[in-house]
Formats: C-alpha cells, structure tokens, sequence
C-alpha cells in the first residue's frame, strides 16, 4: 500500500471506528484479502505474555500458550502465530494502529467473536512444519522478533506515527489454510487471536 494512502486509511479508521479494545477494534487486512475461517470454540485457546529476552542474548520476544480442550489433537502449520496486531491507549479507548504478518483479521471489525481472513499460499513450502496440541493437552513456546519478523514492535512507521501516544498492547493471531494441492490430517481450519498483551511504553513521556 502507498504511504500516501495508508496515511489516509489510518486516519479514516481512527475517525470511523472508535471502539473500546472490549470489542477488540480494527485490524489490517491484506488489500487481496484471503479466504475466511471462522474463530475456533472457547474448547481451543491461544495466549500471549511479553518477554524481555526470550533468551541470553536473543532479544525481546513472547511466550505462547495453546490450551486444547477438545477430545481430538490439533495441528498448525508453524510459525505459530502468523500474524501481529498493535493498539494504542488514546484516552480510554484501545485503537488499531499497525498489523504485521498474514491471517488474522477481522472480517467485520465490530464482530470480534466472528470470522477472520485467512493466509493461503499459492504453492506448498518445501518443507512445511507442524505442531500438533495432544487430545485435552497444552502446548507452550517462547519465540523472538528475530526468528519471527512479524512479532516485531510496530505499532507506527516513520511517516505515520501519532505524537503522545506511549502505551500499547499487541494481538497475536494465526488463521493459515494450506495451499489447495497440499493436504494434512488434523490441520486447523479455524482462526485463533490471543489475548491483549501489554508491552512496555514506546518511549518515555516527556
């Protein structure tokens, strides 16, 4: 999208869309949005916490936590999660302000228990990677914005930020369907967006 545009588009969405983070506001999506899945049941959930360094060395990153509740596994293509999405605190109010990665947004931005736009991709990787969450089992992993460059902190870009806002929280999501000549048993077929992670201030007030 053209910074010009975007610029516009941003300005739009803060002005049309004012919404308390409780109905999870607006999330980006691709301009040729994908396929749509619905949100998976309250038996499948996907949390999230803030990590100063994931490990020695490794830098900022988080740890992710996927409860299966339900009486069969499940598998997702990984990386896991697939996508980013960041809001500032503008008064009382949580706002939508950048998304990064694929999968994951809102169809409908008011409907925050309805369906999100899905990563497909046109061909299958070389080598695909998957986890599979046990039958009633958890599944728990930490990873960095370096492996991951869609987990990096963006809640604004060097041409669109908005002066005073230093709170933000992050959305993770994942929403993948296999390429169309690719089949895997068990795979996933709904959408998961964690909870509102806090992280720390983008910078200091002055």
């Amino acid at each position: 999208m053209f910074p010009a545009m975007a610029r516009i588009l941003r300005t739009l969405f803060g002005l049309l869309f004012p919404f308390s983070f409780v109905s999870m506001s607006l999330t980006a999506s691709p301009n040729k949005p994908g396929p749509i899945v619905p949100l998976c049941s309250w038996q499948i959930t996907f949390t999230a916490s803030y990590l100063v360094e994931t490990e020695r060395g490794a830098g900022p990153g988080f740890l992710f936590r996927i409860d299966n509740g339900t009486a069969n596994p499940i598998t997702l293509a990984e990386p896991v999660p697939s996508s980013a999405h960041w809001y500032a605190r503008v008064g009382n109010r949580w706002l939508w302000r950048a998304s990064s990665g694929a999968g994951g947004s809102y169809v409908d931005a008011i409907n925050e228990k309805g369906p999100i736009f899905a990563y497909q991709p046109k061909q299958s990787p070389a080598d695909p990677k998957y986890i599979t969450v046990p039958a009633h089992a958890h599944y728990e992993w930490t990873a960095s914005e370096r492996e991951i460059p869609a987990l990096a902190y963006r809640p604004g870009c060097a041409r669109c930020n908005y002066p005073g806002e230093h709170d933000y929280k992050a959305v993770f999501a994942y929403a993948y369907l296999p390429p169309p000549q690719l089949h895997k048993d068990g795979l996933l077929a709904c959408g998961l967006r964690s909870n509102l992670v806090p992280m720390p201030p983008k910078d200091t007030p002055k």
